[in-house]
């Protein structure tokens, strides 16, 4: 009731997985672990078989002989389907023999494929081609696979669940190990919405790196990075509340820079994009959080 992949970026060592399902919170049956690899245990899938693998991963255990370790410790490993990959490139898949038909798997550079109760072996076919036709980062490679999965019919019973996961050492915003996680439970078009998420997190990215380098910056060499950020903002970013902070931080900063007017428009903008937002600065004028020459400006 499942297709799902597994794989690695060496270069960036980046570890991760994507997978859908018919079933409720899919992401359940799958593990990835910093600098050390991703598993996949589905179909009548046994999760203990994810601590099993990290446990030998740790230990510098193959994965014929971890594979070994799960046959030995399941009585019902036939129902079982695993796929699992390590960061040294590593790559093992087993589908058991009493796994629901449509069922098989796929392994190659850097990767594991599998799947059970899909429409056919279209969908890992397609899977293994979008993964290793698509540049980019790892998660963007995950979703190609993912939703060339999708689009060649999927689980057979349907769609409900999907989850994205990519970690790396510190590789996360907050500096955590946490590159991307995007995760859906209940939803018509789950790989699809995951598709428009991915999507929003890379303007995003886009528009934060607009500000590199502006805390070693000169006052002339801010005043223009804040510019090309504006241009940016309008350009390519939807007049709408899911941005409006982007121009407030835009108003702050330019006016610690001493320019007033362009401080004032940016505030203009994000009341314009979000107007209960203008209750909120009010209030905010009164406890002196923002600035009197802007209030006066905005309200006044």
């Amino acid at each position: 009731m499942t297709f799902s992949i597994v794989a690695i970026d060496k270069e960036k060592k980046e570890v991760g997985f994507a997978i859908a399902s018919c079933c409720w919170n899919s992401g359940l049956v799958c593990r990835a672990g910093v600098e050390m690899g991703a598993i996949a245990s589905q179909a009548s899938g046994n999760l203990a078989f994810l601590n099993m693998f990290f446990d030998k991963i740790e230990h510098d255990r193959g994965l014929e002989e971890t594979l070994e370790h799960f046959k030995n410790n399941d009585d019902s490993f036939e129902t079982r389907q695993v796929g699992m990959i390590t960061l040294a490139g590593e790559a093992l898949a087993v589908t058991g023999l009493d796994c629901d038909e449509w069922a098989g798997h796929l392994t190659g550079a850097d990767f594991s494929i599998q799947g059970n109760t899909l429409v056919g072996p279209e969908v890992v076919d397609n899977m293994k081609l979008a993964f290793e036709n698509t540049e980019g980062q790892l998660m963007d490679r995950l979703y190609a696979a993912l939703r060339a999965g999708d689009d060649a019919g999927g689980d057979a019973r349907g769609k409900q669940s999907a989850r994205l996961l990519v970690l790396r050492k510190g590789g996360g915003f907050d500096g955590s190990d946490n590159v991307c996680d995007i995760r859906f439970q209940d939803h018509p078009e789950p790989v699809r919405e995951m598709g428009k998420i991915l999507e929003a997190r890379a303007l995003l990215v886009k528009a934060h790196g607009n500000y590199e380098g502006i805390s070693i910056a000169s006052k002339e060499e801010k005043l223009t990075i804040l510019e090309k950020v504006w241009n940016f903002l309008d350009s390519e970013v939807d007049d709408n509340c899911r941005y409006c902070d982007m121009w407030t931080d835009l108003g702050e900063r330019y006016y610690e820079l001493g320019n007033l007017e362009k401080a004032v428009q940016a505030y203009k903008r994000a009341m314009h994009n979000y107007p209960n937002l203008i209750k909120s600065l009010k209030l905010n004028a009164k406890k002196g959080k923002l600035a009197e020459e802007i209030a006066q400006a905005l309200f006044h």
